[in-house]
């Protein structure tokens, strides 16, 4: 059995703050070391909560063309510390935040704010049980798994529901790769934006299906 720390400043030693200030507010148990980010993990944590808070206030909400009020399941492909998860915390909206095996191990501080996550290798398929998604989010990460970057686009396409969105935000050579293989898939390019090597994606999966149809005689035998 687990015992409770004594030394008050390590994790578990006293219960989070009530909600929604746990989501709002450092862990009590970070320490100054560097985050994820670079700066001291505390700090690391607040300035990630604003980023996207103004992003998705100023960018997300009404620059994007998606219409909110059909989105339920979200989900962060790469969450580090939940900041976006956090910053849709008005919406009536449930987020799945994803901690890629290959990043920092930020999932405690997820858990501590309140909120659902879970690790992930995207080189590998995702259990979708029970659920589908109306919205995917990734944040610089499509251009970590470039040599994959086919095979992901096409696990995108499977959990993705028809009518859902997809925003990338990565550099501009991977953000034009991921363009073209959506397009592939006949999706709607809704936004697209680069500078200074940096980029923006939104796009809508549609209800694209092929018109003629083919035969298959071997699948008959």
């Amino acid at each position: 059995m687990h015992k409770v720390p004594v030394d008050k400043s390590k994790r578990g030693s006293r219960w989070p703050l009530q909600w929604p200030l746990r989501l709002e507010k450092p862990p009590y148990w970070l320490n100054s070391e560097a985050g994820v980010y670079g700066k001291a993990a505390p700090e690391d944590f607040t300035a990630d909560y604003q980023h996207w808070k103004n992003v998705v206030s100023k960018s997300y909400l009404n620059g994007m063309g998606i219409n909110w009020s059909f989105v339920r399941n979200v989900m962060d492909m790469r969450a580090v510390y939940g900041g976006f998860a956090a910053a849709l915390k008005d919406l009536k909206v449930w987020v799945m935040n994803v901690v890629p095996i290959e990043s920092p191990d930020t999932l405690p501080i997820i858990y501590e704010r309140g909120l659902f996550g879970l690790y992930h290798d995207w080189c590998e398929s995702f259990n979708t049980y029970p659920r589908t998604y109306d919205l995917l989010h990734a944040d610089h990460l499509f251009s970590t798994i470039k040599k994959s970057l086919k095979a992901v686009v096409a696990e995108v396409d499977r959990i993705l529901r028809p009518d859902g969105n997809l925003i990338l935000r990565d550099d501009a050579e991977t953000i034009v790769e991921v363009e073209d293989l959506v397009k592939s898939l006949h999706w709607d390019v809704r936004m697209i934006y680069t500078n200074d090597n940096q980029g923006m994606l939104c796009v809508h999966k549609t209800y694209w299906r092929p018109k003629e149809t083919e035969t298959i005689l071997s699948a008959m035998m």
